[in-house]
């Protein structure tokens, strides 16, 4: 009994530090839209440009996930999260200090490496801790971090940046980002590789080589696209709504909706799928909302904070879907591998989204109609994957 008592307690620690991990992660990505202006008035860039900057943060992700995993599988995992809140700490740090664009990129790809690692490690804890009866619930929770992290960004550091700066706010994330270090090295305790709960996934000894499922590769091309539209609207949603005449402040707070709903709805969603045991018509519905919010704000429709809520509505069954449906997807020693591709998949559409939409503004002289248009269209090549995946395990479908 008490040693059950002690595997409860971990594995809700290791909840909260992945939480709060994810948190930290999601302050340094979305810490740039509502700081643009003002780092425009000391460096000079396009809106493709600003798209490349938000990119560049992900690019690391595209190439480094399964380098993580295989080093999640061999190393001490602790050791690892330790070293990548260092590295996100120095390129934070570093950018705050730059004075051109190019360094701005070099050093947010400086941040974007210790990023991956977090990105892939941080839901692998969870899959270590929660059986399948209970990873809803975990990764509902897990799953609030990146939209709360994003609308405190979009809400805060707009304001604060005018008071205290751009520069004393990213040193002010490069802070918040060493207390969790400190908690990391003090709270976080892992099972030893020789067995027990990380054996699942992470086991020194030889496995079979990935090649991953059909319904995996599905899911990653959902998250590549539910990225692509987050980043790219998140990205430039402040401008869209500010071309109707919204404060800085209103803008920032209408744009931050998509993601203020996730912080509310995945909970439930999660126990949602714990209870029913059906996860695909959740995501389905919600890219169907999101589809036609899309369109909706594309048209200039009356109500556009409605619209702006129901893209949060839509957008919050997608992140707790694909990471609760990772492990029907793919064998038991395979879900380290499983979570790197989908941190590529995470990666590849935050490089993209921000670059292409900001290509379409730049050639469209501004035109917000076709940029949302595309970002709708997104939506319908998401539905299409989704009818392709298959529920159960992964045996059904080989």
């Amino acid at each position: 009994m008490a040693n059950r008592q002690v595997q409860a307690s971990s594995r809700w620690v290791v909840l909260a530090l992945s939480f709060f991990m994810m948190i930290g992660f999601a302050l340094s990505l979305q810490a740039l839209p509502p700081l643009f202006e003002q780092i425009m008035q000391e460096v000079s860039f396009s809106n493709s440009q600003a798209g490349i900057l938000m990119g560049a943060y992900a690019i690391p992700g595209i190439f480094l996930p399964f380098v993580v995993a295989y080093l999640a599988s061999r190393f001490d995992m602790k050791k690892l999260i330790i070293a990548a809140l260092a590295i996100m700490i120095a390129g934070l740090i570093a950018f705050s200090t730059a004075g051109s664009f190019s360094l701005l990129v070099v050093y947010r790809l400086v941040a974007g490496i210790g990023a991956t690692v977090l990105v892939v490690l941080a839901p692998l804890l969870i899959t270590m801790f929660f059986d399948q009866k209970n990873i809803g619930i975990a990764m509902g929770i897990f799953n609030i971090a990146v939209p709360l992290g994003t609308v405190i960004a979009a809400n805060l550091f707009g304001s604060l940046g005018q008071l205290l700066s751009w520069r004393m706010v990213l040193f002010g994330v490069a802070a918040f980002l060493g207390a969790i270090l400190l908690l990391v090295i003090f709270a976080l305790s892992l099972p030893q590789k020789d067995g027990g709960a990380d054996a699942r996934g992470l086991s020194k000894e030889p496995a079979p080589k990935f090649r991953g499922s059909r319904s995996l590769w599905l899911l990653a091309g959902i998250w590549v696209l539910a990225n692509f539209q987050l980043l790219a609207y998140v990205t430039f949603g402040p401008q869209f709504y500010q071309s109707f005449g919204l404060a800085n402040q209103k803008a920032g707070f209408l744009t931050s909706l998509i993601m203020l709903a996730s912080i509310f709805l995945a909970p439930v969603i999660g126990v949602a799928f714990d209870k029913t045991g059906r996860k695909k018509p959740y995501l389905l519905t919600g890219s169907v909302v999101i589809l036609l919010a899309f369109v909706l704000l594309a048209l200039h429709f009356p109500g556009l904070p409605l619209w702006a809520v129901a893209l949060g509505i839509g957008f919050a069954p997608i992140p707790v879907f694909v990471f609760a449906h990772l492990p029907e997807t793919v064998k038991p020693h395979e879900v380290g591998m499983g979570m790197g591709m989908l941190t590529i998949a995470s990666n590849l559409g935050t490089t993209m989204g921000p670059s292409a939409l900001g290509s379409i503004l730049d050639r469209t002289g501004g035109n917000f109609t076709v940029s949302l248009m595309v970002l709708a269209a997104v939506s319908i090549v998401i539905i299409a994957f989704s009818l392709g995946l298959k529920s159960g395990n992964l045996q059904s479908e080989s």
